[in-house]
């Protein structure tokens, strides 16, 4: 299917380019739903043709959105509907992969582009903050971001934007919890007159971007019983979608897996949402029926919404726009869309009538170039326009047989800089009115060569298809288009910093090749526009279509990324496995190696490498000895040599089910952290794996054994081999048979072992798993500062004094938080470790327990291991050691 969105001009985000902006979407994409074609695709088409209302939605996070009441505006209600969300939700939790941080924000950002569809989304937005963990006040976030830094992004986003109402999600005040929540609702509200302020960042004026003032503005999580001006009732059944608007948007919601892990829960019934209107321009009656209560939306009533004198003349040429949606509507059939086509084909004639008289008024031109792109969208979908564009090899022969007609794409891997292949496009009408194709052509990336070849561009009666050839080769320089526009240098960084400014605001880095259709419908030219993929096999499921995008001839990666070394250890020595990733087509060899401190060598030194064709892989050890360090950080940098280039860079494949694949880049560099830390040898540690993290590397990186545990083990293994075991993070949430079989973990502490629980859930019942009862429920505590201040509570206690002295100075420099749910209450027979506490919050002593059961230990432990080990913090890693010789003599050797 051809897709919804156009794709804008690359400069610098001007004031014309904005316009682009908000007609394309925040990302191109050809993903189309069934709901969005035919006959249902049509009606609601023709809805968003019929009004210039538009509206944002803010929030602070992916899955804060009212999603049902999005559904309704922009699928009743017909208007242009845009989220903008202040990060990506990089600091939560993965329920589907091990990916935090930044490639947690790239799932939860391909989540929402997901969830967006099913919304009715027309664009989607982020600011460039990063999500830096759980916050409870509203202060911590201006600390951390700048106040003035989120307000600019906002203030950008609405000018680009342009809407008549924003709607904000939270408050601004305790009420929303979250201190990034609250930041979302203080600055929508803030941010409402100084869009339209143009002493407000004038820097944004010089740009090209023009002051916006919204005309009203709404805050949520308000209650029946409190004072509001507008209930939106998303439990209203469409019979164009086949189910509520909440139900139709829940089911996008549940494509956010790593938050939701896929839960649908429908309902049936009123499904309200109260608003409350904290500013407007217009004023506004105490209840209103709608947001839009008193705008005028419909296309003649254009200069009132936007509150200018009506030029001489607009008058006719905008009641011509009105004039051909209505016969459209008079038009319109089930059994056969196309039927609207003269009249939108009329209404499209109209409105770049109406362009050019009243174009020179620029916020008039921005409503009307939408308008434009949506009557093209619509006379698409009457056509049932399929615009299809695949990416090969090149030089394979024509598929022959009676089949040939109807054999796939062949599968090809993503190309690299240099390579030459070829895109094939077909556009088919399957209308039953004839249409005459002009051309189909390709918007590309820089560096991208493109010839045109064989083509078929005869009038298309009903399911006839046009097709286009295309050669393309890709200079050696070629930007590599998988690469994220947006990054950031440090863990400790809270803000992207941009690698191209004029995708500022964008889900995703623009795809690089675009196929464009252009023909003409009764005497009217038209266009449709969508990605060029690529064939990929993703068995069992069949194949997938991903975007064609550019990655680099070799890819290379290393591990662990990051490392600690005892400066204590008699032997000091680095394990170091380098991943190679070949994506060139035909061979390619040379030499891989290490750059090292000084004094520190390597075994071997250098390795030899060949591959013969794309998608070989290859892993080469190393280890890497130190003959001495301090108690400080070091870099170890793998490169690899080839054709007289250098290659010091690798990526993570973040691919999950029904996601765009994403590559999160990685320098190939190895942190190693000398610390003080000592441990007992030769431990042996069990791990029952969770959610995903990379605590059972960093036990690793202290010289113990680690075996994950699978069920059998949990359910008949011999547990007595473990000098410890640890359960990972929320893994009482994902593993049902950990609690299946718990009591058999129990029974190893009761006859002398160590057991060790991270950071749960409620899924975590102690009265059920763990061997004393506890207060641990739906509200557990956390404690995000990962400043706060630390009291040793038990300072007597082996965990605190063998085989380190644990002080204060181990919580220093701690990664993004201290903790999360801890308990609240416990049975005596526990002791609490530790306390700490954030600005304006109790003292919390829940977050490590340890108790005696039988002959050995059990320890509730919720301070963020998950967090601080890949990170080499050093205090993390020697109360690592110690929980993890609970049940050994003091009187053991340690190194």
């Amino acid at each position: 299917m051809f897709s919804r969105f156009i794709r804008p001009s690359r400069a610098v985000i001007t004031a014309t380019a904005a316009v682009a902006l908000v007609v394309a979407g925040a990302s191109l994409r050809s993903a189309t739903l069934p709901q969005d074609m035919g006959a249902d695709g049509l009606w609601q088409a023709l809805l968003k043709l019929q009004t210039t209302a538009s509206v944002m939605h803010t929030a602070a996070h992916p899955d804060d959105e009212h999603g049902g009441a999005l559904a309704l505006l922009s699928r009743r209600d017909g208007a242009r509907v845009s989220y903008l969300t202040l990060n990506r939700g990089e600091s939560g939790d993965n329920a589907i992969g091990p990916q935090l941080f930044e490639g947690l924000g790239m799932i939860r950002t391909e989540e929402l582009l997901i969830s967006g569809r099913y919304y009715g989304l027309d664009n989607q937005y982020f600011t460039t903050v990063l999500d830096y963990g759980f916050s409870k006040r509203i202060e911590e976030a201006f600390e951390k971001w700048g106040r003035d830094a989120v307000m600019r992004d906002v203030v950008r986003l609405i000018r680009m934007d342009r809407p008549y109402i924003l709607l904000s999600r939270f408050q601004g005040n305790q009420r929303d919890g979250h201190g990034n929540h609250q930041t979302a609702g203080l600055i929508t509200t803030l941010a409402f007159k100084a869009a339209g302020d143009p002493n407000m960042y004038p820097e944004q004026i010089k740009e090209g971007l023009r002051p916006w003032q919204p005309h009203k503005v709404y805050i949520g999580g308000v209650r029946e019983n409190e004072a509001w001006n507008v209930k939106i009732d998303a439990g209203e059944f469409s019979p164009w979608i086949g189910d509520s608007y909440s139900n139709f948007a829940r089911k996008g919601l549940s494509f956010q897996r790593s938050q939701t892990s896929g839960r649908y829960n429908p309902q049936s019934g009123p499904q309200p949402g109260y608003y409350t209107r904290v500013d407007s321009v217009i004023g506004g009656a105490v209840k209103e029926e709608s947001i839009f209560d008193g705008i005028d939306t419909t296309v003649p009533g254009l200069f009132k919404a936007l509150r200018k004198p009506e030029p001489a003349g607009a008058a006719p040429l905008l009641a011509a726009i009105d004039a051909a949606v209505k016969k459209a509507f008079a038009a319109f059939s089930v059994t056969n869309p196309s039927a609207t086509v003269p009249a939108l084909a009329e209404g499209l004639s109209a409105t770049r009538a109406a362009l050019a008289t009243l174009g020179s008024d620029p916020d008039a031109a921005f409503v009307l170039k939408a308008k434009e792109e949506q009557f093209q969208e619509a006379i698409n979908v009457a056509l049932g326009i399929d615009l299809w564009a695949s990416a090969q090899a090149a030089g394979l022969p024509e598929p022959t047989g009676p089949m040939a007609g109807f054999a796939p794409p062949p599968a090809m891997a993503a190309p690299v800089p240099g390579q030459t292949f070829e895109i094939r496009t077909r556009a088919t009408n399957r209308g039953n009115v004839q249409i005459t194709p002009v051309e189909i052509g390709l918007e590309t990336d820089k560096g991208w060569n493109v010839q045109k070849g064989q083509a078929e561009m005869a009038p298309l009666a009903y399911n006839a298809s046009a097709s286009q050839r295309f050669t393309v080769t890709l200079a050696a320089d070629v930007p590599l288009s998988t690469r994220a526009y947006f990054s950031r240098a440090s863990i400790q960084d809270t803000k992207y910093t941009l690698s191209d400014p004029s995708q500022f605001g964008r889900p995703v880095s623009m795809p690089p090749a675009i196929a464009v259709f252009k023909y003409t419908v009764n005497g009217v030219n038209v266009a449709a526009r969508t990605t060029v993929t690529r064939r990929e096999p993703k068995l069992p499921y069949g194949d997938v279509h991903r975007e064609l995008r550019v990655v680099p001839a070799l890819g290379v990666s290393v591990s662990p990324g990051s490392a600690i070394i005892p400066v204590s250890a008699a032997t000091k020595q680095v394990h170091l496995t380098v991943d190679l990733l070949n994506n060139n087509e035909g061979a390619i060899n040379g030499q891989l190696a290490l750059t090292l401190p000084a004094t520190w060598t390597s075994q071997p030194a250098t390795q030899p490498f060949a591959f013969q064709r794309a998608g070989e892989r290859a892993t080469y050890t190393f280890t890497v000895n130190v003959p001495a360090l301090e108690n400080k950080a070091y870099t170890i940098e793998a490169v690899a040599t080839a054709n007289g280039r250098q290659y010091k860079e690798g990526y993570e494949t973040i691919d999950h089910r029904d996601l765009e694949v994403r590559y999160l880049y990685r320098a190939s560099k190895v942190d190693v952290n000398g610390l003080d830390v000592k441990v007992v040898p030769s431990l042996h540690v069990g791990y029952v794996m969770g959610v995903g993290d990379q605590v059972p590397t960093g036990i690793q990186q202290l010289g113990y054994k680690v075996s994950l545990l699978t069920e059998a083990d949990l359910a008949t293994g011999n547990l007595s081999q473990y000098d410890a075991i640890m359960t990972g993070t929320r893994a009482y949430a994902v593993r049902e048979d950990l609690k299946t079989y718990n009591q058999r973990l129990l029974d190893y502490v009761k006859e002398g072992g160590n057991l060790v629980v991270l950071y749960n859930t409620q899924e975590l019942i102690p009265a059920k798993f763990a061997p004393f009862p506890g207060d641990h429920g739906q509200r557990a505590e956390e404690v995000s500062e990962e400043d706060s201040p630390v009291t040793i509570l038990a300072p007597d206690m082996q965990a605190l004094n063998w085989p380190n002295k644990i002080t204060l100075a181990d919580f220093n420099n701690w990664v993004e938080q201290r903790g999360s749910k801890f308990w609240a209450g416990w049975d005596p027979a526990y002791t609490a470790m530790i306390e700490t506490y954030d600005k304006g919050q109790a003292p919390q002593k829940g977050g490590w327990l340890q108790a005696k059961h039988g002959k050995g230990t059990y320890t509730y432990f919720a301070y963020a291991f998950h967090r601080q080990l890949p990170y080499g913090v050093p205090g993390a890693y020697r109360l690592l050691a110690n929980v993890l010789a609970l049940g050994k003599p003091t009187t053991t050797a340690v190194r």
